[in-house]
């Protein structure tokens, strides 16, 4: 991928300098273009006959006007459905719209007992579904459009200033107010203080993944700016893995107003249209891949392939591990997780406030 303007980041006397003046410095036309030749190439994907069906009965439910809905897909991710539920439920989410990916560890059947969950299953993987981005689509297609969407994986938690008190209708306004309608948010990788073989996250109730991985490298970070998105790199697994011709992208957009079911046509890291992607970050994803179990995670993700490329990142990550190379993650940069204002001061986002 091509990519223009390197940036430092954080850089709290700096912080967001990546921002064009407008949305005319990345032309409607090109952003058009790159659209048409995605969805062209992609055709064959996008007729084939994709399917989400409700498993429980009831579903499908609408949506009303004061409910904010959160996509995600789940694979076996059973150790993170009551703290993800939980978190968002605390932040403000009313509706979880998700797609399951033929769990066999009781994540489906855990699901299937939330009744603010509508639970789907599909007749094709993760793969084949355009990496879920096909049921993104459909989902969108069911519940509406020109509403405000959450889209996260399981183990990716939204912080943004405030959140312990303010609830998400009050970031919504307050980035409706700038003119905001993707929220880009950095996802910064948590890991254990200790050994990576002594942090247990077995999804005990009332126990977040960031008491457990309770460590993030606090600088690090290279921001770019590209046609289509705003793009991010670094933090431990930039210090530790070893990414000759590829990385893994850490930029992410979790909060967006969604107008077109096309919003994930491409990925979930460049929504449509693309022009609304390079706002001032107002929030980060704390993401966890880094506990003890984390080699058998990865094992049966290459073992799955329905991941990017082969699974090379996991791939990769499996080598380190190997190596011995991620039974310490700390480093001069590692500092504990505090809560929002402290990611807020080493400037990982700004206030809407």
């Amino acid at each position: 991928m091509k990519r223009h303007q390197s940036f430092l980041f954080p850089r709290p006397e700096i912080p967001f300098p990546y921002r064009p003046d407008s949305p005319a410095a990345f032309p409607s036309s090109r952003s058009q273009s790159l659209l048409t030749r995605w969805r062209n190439f992609n055709v064959k994907k996008r007729h084939d006959p994709v399917q989400i069906l409700p498993l429980r009965k009831g579903d499908i439910r609408s949506l009303g006007p004061n409910d904010i809905p959160l996509i995600f897909l789940t694979h076996n991710s059973i150790q993170f459905l009551p703290s993800f539920l939980a978190h968002y439920r605390t932040l403000g989410i009313t509706r979880f719209l998700c797609v399951d990916d033929q769990s066999t560890d009781g994540t489906r059947e855990k699901l299937l007992d939330e009744n603010d969950v509508d639970l789907f299953g599909s007749n094709i993987r993760y793969r084949q579904a355009n990496g879920g981005n096909l049921w993104r689509e459909a989902l969108v297609r069911i519940y509406g459009t020109r509403r405000w969407y959450m889209n996260v994986d399981c183990d990716e938690y939204f912080i943004y200033d405030e959140c312990e008190t303010r609830k998400l209708p009050e970031l919504i306004a307050g980035l409706q107010a700038k003119g905001v309608l993707h929220c880009p948010a950095p996802m910064i990788d948590c890991y254990p203080s200790a050994s990576l073989k002594s942090a247990v996250f077995d999804g005990s109730l009332g126990v977040m993944p960031w008491e457990i991985a309770n460590t993030f490298d606090r600088q690090g970070y290279r921001l770019f700016r590209t046609s289509s998105a705003m793009s991010m790199m670094g933090g431990p697994r930039d210090r530790l893995l070893d990414y000759p011709e590829h990385y893994d992208e850490l930029m992410k957009y979790p909060l967006l107003y969604v107008e077109h079911d096309i919003a994930f046509t491409i990925s979930i890291h460049k929504p449509w249209p693309f022009h609304r992607n390079f706002s001032p970050i107002y929030g980060s994803l704390l993401h966890f891949k880094f506990f003890s179990e984390t080699e058998d995670f990865v094992k049966k993700a290459i073992e799955g392939g329905q991941y990017f490329k082969g699974s090379r990142a996991y791939k990769t990550m499996l080598e380190a591990i190997t190596a011995g190379r991620l039974d310490n993650l700390t480093s001069d940069v590692s500092v504990k997780f505090e809560n929002s204002k402290q990611l807020s001061g080493l400037g990982f986002f700004k206030s809407v406030f």
